[in-house]
């Protein structure tokens, strides 16, 4: 009986282990390819223990653009969130294997984004007639 518990717990991290790819652009361009080709270089197995999920970072620092591919935990409800500022960051995360090969934008955001932007060229518009 203590035998068949510890070999199921010696085997849980191995049947839930998540491939994520993990590489950032600063260090080799190929990171910012979203072709799975591309990126099969980067394919490992995430070793964080708890909840573990694939990231994305598409990041802008003094203007320079990188992506940061990797491994992290769930730490909010959102699959997307973005920093305002400068120094900026698009994070996504998701939770099957190799599903960070490219940024997913949230789509509510994305539409919200656009009316916001139709909304305020109108009115600069009419203001300047």
């Amino acid at each position: 009986m203590h035998l068949t518990l510890v070999v199921l717990l010696v085997l849980i991290p191995s049947i839930t282990t998540l491939k994520c790819y993990i590489c950032n652009s600063n260090e080799d361009p190929k990171c910012t390819s979203t072709n799975a080709d591309d990126l099969a270089a980067f394919a490992r197995d995430c070793t964080v223990p708890v909840e573990p999920y694939c990231r994305t970072i598409t990041q802008t620092v003094n203007t320079d653009k990188s992506i940061v591919r990797t491994c992290g935990s769930r730490v909010t409800s959102k699959s997307c969130y973005k920093t305002a500022g400068l120094n900026s960051a698009n994070v996504c995360s998701c939770n099957s294997d190799l599903c960070n090969s490219a940024p997913k934008f949230n789509q509510p955001q994305q539409i919200m984004t656009i009316l916001s932007s139709i909304i305020v060229m109108a009115t600069a518009l009419i203001m300047l007639r």
